[in-house]
């Protein structure tokens, strides 16, 4: 019998100037229904001006005609708006810019199948943003317009190779959709685990002195943080262009950061590290090879972050600048966070608190609360937690750091949700996530929307919790960020479980477990080896079952969590038990 096959058409709009990414488009697409969509019964169909048929017409009113057929838009722009329409008559000023609005009436019309529309935008290089031409100005003001809005999927790209992955997690996303009949049409989304604060590393004020960027980076810095980010870029960009200093290039690399941007910020950090070479200015040297590290450390190249941190730590030792020593120390006690290493984190942490206190650095002493805080809070010391985390809230919210705020807030959110008191919980991460979308930053929105999924999985609210966590999945999967990718295919997994279907349920742990041992994570290994084990206690394998657990055990203990080591204490002592019985327990 011969399986049929639904056809969805998604249409390409771009100006002239994108034919290696086009090309992408269709190569893409191909491969995707050859290995997911045709063996599930869906057919993707690439569709663009070069598939319009000659006819008797005007060519652009043609083209539209594609556009109105098609269930998924998506819009390319790099630095060039496009030429004026082939009529006088047009509103338009450019046959792009008419598809897009053709393709926002059928969004939002109930006659036509448009399901959603995907802005993607190519980065344009430093010197072009800072003097942009007529061009190029049209697209950054309709990408201000864009973020003003927010009512649009927006992405940015670097490569080729990130345009090619933001493409599958689409065709992914729109794959499930059919498999559902199309149920979650038209639905916007905006543009799991403890979260630690990355100390990012710069030139110390004493001996920066003024630059000649300065005003154009503070200026930069303001507009991101108001959430003007298309704008910052430009003014970094102005900072960069035609200078030789090199604390500009770190603050772009800190801010592209930021927003996901992985790529830029690691060419950013590299190209610091050479024009502090060039100058043999350490001091620049070491901030750009520790905030490489830091990217790495995202990423999940824990080896790799390290390397780059003790070249860091050396200068600086040498040096005896006490705020670089105490900033690579943070990021040191991340990597050892993220690798298990509880105590020696904690070290690292409180060695930092000792140096900022003596240098008198609030805002640096702020953040060695919040990683203290967490420490204790895998701990399972809740109290001593919330206090930590307290006391950096109280720094953070009189300096107004909304970056740093939300961080504070989201493990506030842990602890409450450890502690049972979901509304609490949700209310922090609720706070968190405002602050994270204004700035856009994509990690910590991937963390919060894993943890509001968390709340709403103990809730039995599974379909909500299965958004969350596809969201955590889709903003995790951008910047690279493995632990968290990790985090959410977990979670995923746990929602499998629980709507019963188990095989999918393993297909997820294991993937999160594939990350987990790849970067070493101890505490997301054992947390996986519980949930394969409840899988096969579900399936009635209890010896298999008990294998994972012990599995667990043997990790929390050389991990030294107490709430990990009891929970798989009493999954053991409770597999082989009757209902009954772990009632009477109870």
């Amino acid at each position: 019998m011969v399986r049929d096959i639904k056809g969805i058409r998604v249409f390409i709009a771009s100006p002239s100037g994108l034919a290696d990414e086009r090309k992408a488009f269709r190569e893409v697409i191909l491969d995707y229904n050859e290995a997911e969509a045709i063996p599930r019964g869906v057919l993707f169909q690439p569709i663009g001006w070069e598939d319009t048929l000659g006819a008797v017409g005007r060519p652009q009113s043609i083209i539209n005609e594609d556009v109105r057929a098609s269930d998924y838009f998506i819009l390319l722009l790099w630095d060039r708006w496009g030429s004026l329409p082939d009529t006088t008559c047009s509103p338009y000023t450019s046959g792009t810019e008419e598809e897009y609005h053709i393709a926002m009436e059928c969004y939002n019309s109930k006659e036509f199948s448009m399901r959603q529309v995907v802005m993607m935008f190519k980065s344009v290089d430093a010197r072009q943003l800072s003097d942009p031409g007529q061009q190029l100005q049209k697209v950054l003001e309709f990408r201000k317009t864009v973020e003003t809005e927010k009512s649009h999927l927006f992405h940015s790209f670097d490569t080729i190779d990130s345009f090619e992955k933001l493409l599958r997690k689409h065709l992914a996303a729109w794959l499930r959709n059919e498999e559902h009949d199309g149920t979650v049409r038209k639905e916007q989304p905006p543009s799991a685990g403890p979260l630690i604060e990355e100390a990012s590393v710069n030139i110390p004020k004493q001996q920066l002195g003024n630059f000649p960027a300065e005003k154009l980076v503070d200026k930069a810095w303001k507009l991101a943080d108001e959430g003007r980010l298309t704008e910052a870029e430009i003014e970094f960009a102005r900072a960069i262009v035609g200078q030789s200093q090199i604390h500009p290039i770190l603050e772009f690399g800190r801010f592209l950061a930021r927003i996901g941007r992985l790529d830029q910020a690691i060419v950013m950090f590299e190209g610091a590290a050479r024009v502090a070479e060039d100058q043999k200015d350490l001091i620049g040297i070491s901030a750009a090879y520790a905030n490489k590290g830091i990217i790495l450390q995202t990423r999940g190249n824990l080896d790799g972050a390290e390397q780059m941190l003790r070249k860091a730590l050396e200068i600086y030792e040498k040096m005896g600048l006490m705020e670089g020593i105490a900033s690579v120390y943070s990021n040191l006690g991340n990597v050892l966070f993220t690798r298990g290493n509880l105590d020696s984190a904690e070290y690292m942490y409180q060695k930092v608190l000792e140096i900022e206190e003596k240098l008198g650095h609030v805002e640096a002493m702020a953040c060695a609360y919040g990683n203290l805080g967490n420490v204790s809070l895998v701990h399972g010391n809740l109290d001593n937690a919330e206090q930590m985390i307290k006391k950096a809230l109280e720094i953070d919210e009189k300096l107004n750091r909304l970056e740093d705020m939300a961080i504070d807030y989201g493990i506030l959110g842990n602890i409450l949700n450890n502690r049972g008191d979901l509304d609490g919980a949700e209310q922090m991460y609720r706070k968190a996530l405002e602050i994270d979308e204004r700035l856009n930053h994509l990690k910590g929105m991937a963390t919060t929307y894993g943890n509001l999924g968390v709340v709403l999985g103990k809730r039995n609210n599974w379909d909500g919790a299965e958004r969350m966590f596809r969201k955590a999945l889709e903003f995790n999967e951008k910047i690279g960020h493995l632990e968290g990718m990790a985090n959410a295919y977990g979670n995923l997994g746990n929602v499998c479980r629980n709507r019963g279907d188990l095989d999918s349920a393993e297909q997820m742990h294991r993937k999160s477990l594939e990350i987990e041992e790849k970067m070493g994570h101890l505490e997301g290994m054992a947390n996986d080896y519980v949930n394969l084990g409840n899988v096969f206690k579900n399936r009635g394998d209890l010896g298999v079952a008990e294998q994972m657990y012990r599995k667990s055990l043997a990790i929390s203990e050389k991990l030294g969590s107490s709430i990990l080591i009891s929970m798989a204490k009493a999954d053991i002592e409770n597999l082989y038990k009757s209902p009954s019985d772990t009632a009477d327990d109870a």
